[in-house]
């Protein structure tokens, strides 16, 4: 059954860059655990605060700059990207996109992501490593996104020999200025940094990279020393606030927890970043389960279904106003924001989530205005809820309490 999903609604970035599509066609709705998690809960269900990240860190890229989507799997965020800054479209150029994905099926879906959606990032089917080649890639027997060409990570059951590059060896070859590199290559974060360190010297690209318990922690020290030497710092992407400032040897220490992508970054973190990843989040957030659209099989979505957003639903920088008040939990969602925030968080645990990240506070976050709005009668309500939503798998007392709260809001909006 084919399923479309919902791209957030960011007035910051359609004032900037331009109009960019609403939906996304992700083809499936079962085929890989990343179509099945977007079926469950949307783009709010799937690494949110990671995809405002990369969003907001995309918006800056200068003219000619890049984006590499190493570990791309089916390409969500090389499509997330290219579909809202992609080169051709909007008010200005945006950076050129690359997804690069190893598995010969996974690299055909991510291809046909990228055609189905008329959009123009380059699937590069190979693996990337520290030295150029080829190797075996491991092929999981529970999950294709586990992946790896680490034979000891999770369990496998046959492997593959693949193609390898280097980021300093692709950025050679292609001329290319990366701006942001995002990497989850499932305990080879190592070797990806090893291989592009010419790269980091030369372009200073901020990186998104997820670190796993599992990785070898002494080969991920020994990559991450020279990047700090340069200035790096490593922030972990997490609900509190601020992002603490970590070097190869104070990160360790927070590797194992809910949150496991961080930022290294080139320099310090403003509070424009901060700004620009809350309008992320904030819009990322309402693109729930309720607002995917499935079709039978065989049965084209209907006319607009991914019509572009065309102009900003108020100025750049103002709150958003929602068109009703509700209740949730005995706290009021309407009203007035607090002096300096731009914007509305949710109460309750996703308000000290967003609060939190975000420079706000978890107490009387329930007192801050909530975005809550119906935009396309076809696809639901949108609403948020006062649970996290969960992150690739989710655990399902989360996923339920957020659904739950979603659904109160969305009928004590309803007319």
């Amino acid at each position: 059954m084919p399923l479309a999903i919902t791209l957030p609604l960011n007035p910051d970035a359609l004032a900037a860059h331009g109009p960019y599509p609403r939906a996304l066609n992700v083809l499936s709705r079962k085929q890989t655990a990343v179509q099945r998690q977007l079926r469950r809960a949307g783009l709010a269900g799937y690494e949110p605060l990671t995809q405002a990240t990369l969003l907001a860190l995309a918006g800056q890229a200068p003219p000619g700059g890049a984006v590499y989507d190493v570990g791309a799997h089916i390409g969500l965020y090389a499509a997330l990207v290219s579909a809202v800054y992609g080169p051709g479209s909007g008010l200005r150029a945006g950076p050129r996109t690359y997804a690069f994905e190893p598995t010969p099926g996974t690299a055909r879906l991510a291809r046909e992501v990228a055609a189905h959606n008329g959009l123009d990032f380059e699937v590069v089917q190979a693996a990337v490593a520290a030295a150029p080649g080829t190797a075996e890639l491991y092929l999981s027997h529970t999950t294709e996104s586990s992946n790896s060409l680490n034979p000891a990570h999770r369990g496998r059951d046959r492997s593959l020999t693949v193609p390898v590059t280097t980021v300093d060896a692709f950025t050679a070859e292609r001329s290319a200025a990366p701006h942001l590199i995002k990497i989850d290559v499932e305990t080879s974060e190592a070797a990806v940094l090893a291989g592009a360190l010419r790269t980091v010297r030369r372009h200073r690209p901020w990186i998104v990279c997820e670190l796993l318990p599992g990785a070898d922690h002494a080969a991920l020290r020994a990559a991450l020393a020279p990047l700090t030497a340069l200035g790096y710092g490593l922030h972990l992407i997490a609900p509190e606030h601020p992002w603490r400032c970590h070097d190869e040897t104070s990160y360790r220490a927070l590797v194992g927890g809910q949150c496991r992508d961080w930022l290294l970054a080139p320099g310090p973190l403003t509070p424009g970043f901060h700004r620009s990843v809350r309008r992320w989040l904030i819009a990322i957030l309402a693109c729930d389960e309720t607002t995917n659209l499935l079709t039978p099989g065989g049965t084209p979505f209907p006319p607009g279904w991914n019509a572009p957003y065309t102009r900003p639903a108020a100025p750049p920088g103002t709150p958003y106003e929602p068109p009703a008040r509700a209740v949730v939990s005995g706290r009021v969602f309407g009203g007035r924001a607090p002096a300096g925030v731009p914007g509305g968080v949710p109460s309750g645990v996703l308000g000290g989530f967003l609060g939190g990240v975000l420079g706000g506070s978890a107490r009387g976050a329930g007192r801050v205005r909530t975005p809550v709005a119906s935009t396309r009668p076809r696809y639901g309500a949108v609403a948020y809820g006062t649970g996290v939503p969960p992150s690739r798998g989710g655990g399902g007392a989360w996923r339920n309490r957020w659904r739950g709260a979603a659904a109160r809001v969305r009928r004590a909006v309803a007319p």
